[in-house]
């Protein structure tokens, strides 16, 4: 009797057991919204400088949400990372307020790579650039940059950055803009020739502020980027082009070419949206962009302040 009560009470702690194993590994896998396994993932966001207010905060409790369930790798920001007057050093009190207050949660304590954006402009932009050596995740380590990535054994991508504001033709005509006249345009375009010429990645993600194509009415498309950056994209086969200014969320695409441009510009204040001819997807909600690099294919996300998946797009480096 005894040797069978025993055997019942440790076959009672063995269901127990397998029990408690399965339902933490149901939970573990239902808590992950995608599968990730063997791809680059990465969150963009931009035009997100507002201290807190507007949407800022609610867009940056998102992204810390799910990133704790998607683990990205690094997240970018096409610009406009403070609003209004830029920051003046990298002591400026914004930095604090804006940035390191706001984008706190753990998961989102990996390396940061930004652009610079026509508000950055209207402070101290070498400051901007400078805080990459204070900061252990703020990597803005130049007006312009470029990196690459390895996604698995045969595949890899190039990220390469812009610094659009100079080449906008307005910024000159206007006070407030003082590190405008500092930058040299004709450099920035023989220096994004070489690096698309030489570059061997089968994936080459392009991303800046000012939007070369939008359906939008506020700013819309950026004519100096179409004369000067989209036929060097288009020649040397790039197949994305990410970027801000406007504050709304745009797929957009010409007939038969092979570059999908997308704006994400709603990390703070979203702004009413349009579309065009162009446009395979508008929105003015606030939120950011998910990224994964699958190796022959791309899928990027956009998600809304509630968490919600709202597009989706998937496409080949071909």
């Amino acid at each position: 009797m005894n040797i069978m009560k025993l055997f019942k009470k440790i076959a009672y702690l063995s269901i127990s057991c397998l029990i408690i194993l399965l339902t933490f590994a149901f939970t573990v896998k239902k808590g992950k919204t995608e599968d990730f396994k063997g791809a680059l993932n990465f969150l963009i966001i931009s035009d997100w400088g507002w201290n807190g207010f507007k949407s800022q905060q609610e867009v940056a409790d998102q992204m810390a949400a799910y990133a704790e369930k998607t683990e990205p790798k690094f997240i970018i920001s096409c610009g406009d990372n403070f609003q209004v007057q830029g920051v003046a050093s990298v002591q400026d009190p914004l930095w604090i307020s804006n940035y390191e207050n706001i984008y706190k949660n753990i998961s989102l304590q990996v390396d940061w790579y930004p652009v610079l954006g026509n508000h950055d402009y209207k402070g101290n932009t070498q400051a901007e650039i400078d805080y990459s050596k204070i900061s252990r995740r703020w990597r803005l380590e130049s007006h312009y940059y470029t990196f690459a990535k390895k996604i698995n054994d045969s595949v890899s991508a190039r990220f390469i950055f812009l610094d659009t504001s100079p080449f906008v033709t307005e910024y000159y005509n206007k006070p407030g803009f003082p590190d405008i006249i500092k930058q040299d345009t004709a450099q920035q375009l023989i220096w994004l020739k070489e690096v698309l010429k030489n570059s061997k990645e089968q994936w080459k993600l392009v991303f800046g502020h000012h939007p070369i194509y939008s359906a939008s009415h506020v700013h819309g498309n950026t004519i100096e980027l179409i004369e000067k950056i989209k036929p060097i994209l288009k020649k040397y086969h790039a197949q994305v082009y990410f970027s801000g200014h406007d504050h709304d969320l745009q797929h957009l695409k010409e007939q038969n070419e092979p570059i999908d441009y997308f704006v994400t510009g709603a990390g703070g204040e979203p702004r009413p949206s349009s579309s065009n001819k162009m446009t395979l997807y508008s929105n003015s909600v606030p939120a950011f962009s998910s990224v994964i690099l699958f190796g022959d294919s791309l899928q990027v996300n956009f998600i809304n302040s509630k968490g919600d998946k709202i597009y989706s797009y998937k496409r080949s480096y071909k």
